[in-house]
């Protein structure tokens, strides 16, 4: 029977799911592009045979396979993953008395981002500093302490504030962590037919974050696609396998 597959223009989501910590796949975001690369091992035996030379024999072997994808959306589990980290969610909530030591012209940089309702009082908690006199507060809530205002320098303070929900990554502390990639994609070439590849096990390198720019930014990641043992039949690969609807 005839393959009525041609030509290939695709999009679609991609999925990753933690195999140490398994809880499903969870959608990577909007992503413009995935690719798998081999890399190629060539052993060449030249001819020996005849003057001119040449090449007698040669084989290819399959050093690695490399998957890459540029995510664009920054999310948490994202991030984490692009620099080995890990992410927790933060409720939103308050604090009393958060000591500081205030400089005139420098920031404050609260535990929490996201402040609202700033109270600064001195360490004693007799005086009270009033904002736009002695201090302003800058888009995440922080203050930042006014040159020629009430609070000298080396001034220890105590800060209350409402601070809002958000996440923290903490990078650098989960390396090594091995993944299972899934895309579901559309060939537009083919009215939207669907082909779906799933990629066993990959382990992913860091990947770089640009946060200031005139462009939308993302993520390049690229991970090295391993051998899943637990895969054995004849004809089955340990690696990766693709669907393609007809």
């Amino acid at each position: 029977m005839a393959d009525v597959r041609g030509a290939f223009l695709g999009l679609g989501e991609q999925f990753v799911e933690d195999l140490d910590d398994p809880k499903g796949l969870i959608r990577i975001g909007n992503c413009n592009s995935l690719s798998y690369e081999a890399d190629v091992e060539e052993i060449e035996e030249p001819d020996f045979t005849t003057p001119g030379g040449g090449l007698d024999s040669s084989v290819q072997r399959i050093r690695s396979l490399t998957l890459s994808y540029n995510a664009r959306h920054f999310t948490k589990a994202n991030m984490a993953r692009a620099l080995y980290g890990s992410a927790a969610d933060v409720a939103a909530g308050t604090v009393t008395g958060e000591s500081h030591i205030a400089h005139q012209g420098a920031l404050i940089l609260l535990a929490n981002p996201g402040a609202s309702n700033v109270v600064m009082k001195n360490e004693a908690g007799t005086t009270t500093y009033a904002e736009g006199t002695d201090y302003t507060l800058n888009h995440a809530g922080f203050p930042v302490i006014k040159e020629g205002g009430g609070i000298a320098d080396g001034t220890t303070i105590q800060v209350d504030y409402s601070y809002a929900k958000h996440a923290t990554i903490q990078a650098l502390v989960a390396s090594g962590k091995r993944y299972r990639h899934v895309f579901v994609g559309l060939n537009e070439a083919r009215s939207g037919k669907p082909v779906v590849i799933e990629v066993f096990i990959v382990k992913h390198n860091p990947a770089s974050l640009s946060f200031i720019g005139n462009e939308y930014q993302g993520m390049e990641f690229t991970a090295k696609v391993q051998k899943d043992p637990s895969k054995v039949g004849v004809g089955l690969s340990q690696y990766m396998v693709i669907k393609d609807v007809e």
